[in-house]
């Protein structure tokens, strides 16, 4: 006797979906987890920014100390 079995294949925007952190399907929360993902994004990009301005105002601290 033998026992085979498979799994159904995955939907086209699987690989999508792992490439954004989620592998589930679509859910009613979907809107409120994309709007979270675009904060996530923001934050990030806020976060680059603050850490570009920190180095040009520490670097103008250190030329008007030099001066």
């Amino acid at each position: 006797m033998a026992l085979v079995a498979c799994s159904p294949p995955e939907p086209p925007d699987a690989e999508e979906a792992r490439a954004t952190g989620r592998d589930t399907d679509e859910t009613v929360l979907d809107d409120m987890i994309q709007t979270q993902d675009k904060a996530r994004a923001v934050e990030d990009l806020t976060l680059g920014r603050k850490d570009e301005m920190d180095a040009a105002i520490e670097q103008s601290e250190d030329a008007a100390a030099d001066e």
